[in-house]
């Protein structure tokens, strides 16, 4: 029953709904296929602290829509301090690579990659589920930093370049 929920959870955040910001997570029909949302993917394993996690990320930047400011890295240890959770290093290397493979990350796992869309800079995201894997184009959700005044929102990155992954750790309060 909790990996039902849990697939039916990473489904919605895969929605073009949720993408655009809106709480139409009751629109089953209009959703894009993941990755994550395949039943027969290795992607679908994941901790329940990863989705608790995620859980905790959509309230804060889509629901109650927080504004944390400062970097992208103060959202993620925001949302990581608000679901309880203690992060295990499951990759770790050097922006310049060598890179994690996609089978490694799962969803709520605190990812830093190259953002490609903005100037090749460093970032943090909760990845959340793979759009394409073979692109490594993947859905976070993160915040742009630069201390604006916005909440978190989700997005495709491209991650070809993730050179660190923390996972949430067991016991999760």
């Amino acid at each position: 029953m909790v990996r039902i929920i849990s697939l039916l959870l990473v489904i919605v955040f895969c929605s073009s709904s949720i993408l655009a910001q809106e709480d139409n997570s009751h629109v089953l029909a209009s959703l894009p296929d993941c990755v994550c949302a395949d039943t027969s993917s290795n992607t679908t394993d994941f901790n329940n602290n990863g989705l608790k996690v995620l859980q905790v990320g959509r309230e804060i930047a889509i629901i109650n829509k927080e504004i944390i400011t400062g970097s992208c890295w103060d959202f993620v240890n925001y949302v990581y301090k608000k679901s309880g959770a203690e992060k295990t290093s499951i990759f770790r290397s050097k922006k310049g690579g060598p890179y994690a493979k996609p089978e490694m990350v799962k969803p709520g796992d605190w990812i830093y990659h190259i953002n490609y869309s903005y100037k090749n800079i460093e970032h943090s995201a909760i990845f959340v589920c793979w759009k394409d894997i073979e692109k490594r184009i993947a859905v976070t959700l993160s915040y742009a930093g630069g201390n604006r005044k916005l909440p978190g929102k989700y997005g495709t990155y491209n991650l070809k370049g993730i050179y660190s992954i923390q996972r949430p750790a067991e016991p999760l309060n």
